[in-house]
């Protein structure tokens, strides 16, 4: 199979050749069929409907990827009362 490259696509494959993100133009046919391998895989599991077990255990890993370090916001911040109200 031949594959006719624009001048600005061969620019970039020289540029990724140059910085050691691949080592050969054949190289971009493996880069090219493995993204849209993944391509698929994330369109079938975005309209394939999750169980009950598995968006729980989606949900789960969500919650504990955010930081528990956060300082929360004291009572004075969070006032409705005249001093210091986010109210005005």
């Amino acid at each position: 199979m031949t594959i006719d490259l624009k001048p600005e696509q061969k620019q970039v494959i020289g540029q990724a050749i140059r910085a050691g993100l691949i080592e050969t133009v054949d190289d971009i046919v493996e880069v090219g069929v493995e993204t849209i391998r993944q391509r698929l895989e994330a369109r079938a599991a975005s309209e394939a409907p999750l169980s009950s077990e598995q968006w729980l255990q989606e949900f789960h890993a969500w919650v504990h990827s955010h930081s528990t370090t956060t300082p929360l916001l004291s009572e004075e911040a969070v006032s409705r009362s005249a001093a210091g109200s986010i109210y005005g």
